[in-house]
Order: C-alpha cells, then structure tokens, then sequence
C-alpha cells in the first residue's frame, strides 16, 4: 500500500503554506474591507472633505474666551469628546502625545451636564491642554454624533480628515 504523502510532488509543502497564506490574506483582507465600510459608515454625516470651517470662539475650561482659528504653520487636530465617555477616557491621551511642533490639538468638551463634570475628566486622565467648552450649536456645526470625534484640518483649516470613536497614538499620527 502507497501512502498518500508519497504520491504528493516535492513542491507540496510550499504549496499547502501558499493555500494556507492565500486564506490569511483573503481574510485580511475582509477584515480591512469591513473595518473602512464600518469607518465610511460611521463618518457619513460629519463635514465632507475639504470644507472649510471658519474661526470660531468657545469659553474654555478656566473660564477665559478662546478663539479657534486655523494656524497657518500646523494641522489642527479637533478632538470632541464626552467626559462620560469611556472611549474618551481611553483615547484622549493618545492625543496629547501629537508633535505640537506639528500639530496643535484643540479639545473641545461636549453633552457634559457641569465645568465640574469636565475638570473631573481632565484631572483623571491627566490631560494638560487647554480644554474648550462646546455648545450643542458647535455640536451640530461638526455633526458630532458620537464620541470621540476628531477632524484634522489643515493650516488654511480645510477638513483633511474625519473619524469616530478610538485612535492609537500612530493611527492619530498617521493622519496627521
């Protein structure tokens, strides 16, 4: 009696790791389709690429009015987030660690029910940037529906980019 492992050509272990590869990467690949249809699906109804945002002026956490405008040297990183939110919690570090030389970020605080409520984030995650107090107008200005939102802008503060939900500090930078 013959085995079957006699009768395969010397080239076979190659080709069951190239099957074995090629199911890896349709599934990577899947997995890289589903998680861009999800993006694309989460950032529908925020502001369409290029568009332009004009100035605009907040009250910041200490108090003092604060005016949002573009930078004509850096990007600017908007960074909308909810202090009870849990995703915040975990991601607005990752913002802090952008190249300032490069970027600035702007963090602007929205749907809180207190300044207490806000300065309580801010001290717990230790954050040391200013923060801005949002208004539902400036809330329904960006469309921000769930958080964190971000938009990247660029030095003329043209929209360059847009997400929802959490960022790694290399995935902030690469869009950056």
């Amino acid at each position: 009696m013959v085995s079957k492992s006699n009768n395969l050509p010397k080239d076979a272990p190659i080709m069951r790791w190239y099957k074995r590869a090629g199911g890896w990467l349709v599934n990577i690949a899947m997995l890289v389709a589903v998680g861009w249809g999800f993006h694309l699906w989460q950032t529908r109804d925020m502001l369409a690429q290029t568009e332009q945002v004009e100035p605009f002026k907040t009250v910041l956490l200490t108090g003092e009015v604060g005016l949002v405008a573009p930078d004509k040297m850096r990007k600017t990183v908007l960074y909308f987030f909810a202090p009870w939110c849990g995703v915040c919690r975990a991601s607005i570090g990752n913002v802090a660690r952008l190249d300032p030389t490069e970027t600035r970020v702007i963090i602007i605080a929205l749907d809180y029910d207190s300044r207490d409520d806000v300065q309580q984030f801010i001290d717990d995650v230790g954050i040391d940037l200013p923060v801005h107090l949002g208004t539902p107008v400036l809330r329904d200005f960006f469309r921000v529906k769930a958080y964190p939102s971000y938009y990247v802008l660029d030095p003329e503060f043209r929209v360059l980019g847009r997400s929802v939900g959490y960022s790694s500090a290399l995935g902030l930078s690469v869009r950056t």
